[in-house]
């Protein structure tokens, strides 16, 4: 009886998937919850939710990044990159619906 090559490879295939699924997920993932936490906190106090449903300035994401940056810089925050990304990742999902993925 001969035996199909590609069942050897089942056991580490299996085991892979495992590992992946069980594995924490990575620093780099984007976190909705982080993001608001971080804008009710440092953000909020200034700024309304309806200011970011109004007729923006803003029309791209890399823009909203910018600002982001750059009102964090100005306010003192030392905030990391992971931190723009999850404020950019909750205003997007939240208020403005650019099509780009922000990373």
């Amino acid at each position: 009886m001969t035996r199909n090559p590609q069942h050897r490879f089942k056991p580490a295939f299996w085991a892979a998937l495992i590992f992946l699924a069980l594995s924490p997920p990575t620093a780099n993932a984007l976190n909705f919850a982080r993001g608001q936490e971080l804008y009710n906190q440092q953000c909020q106090s200034c700024h309304e939710d309806l200011m970011h449903a109004r007729n923006r300035k803003l029309k791209t994401l890399d823009a909203l990044r910018g600002r982001i940056q750059d009102w964090a810089s100005h306010t003192g925050n030392t905030w990391t990159r992971e931190d723009v990304n999850d404020v950019l990742y909750y205003l997007n999902k939240s208020f403005y619906g650019f099509d780009q993925k922000p990373l």
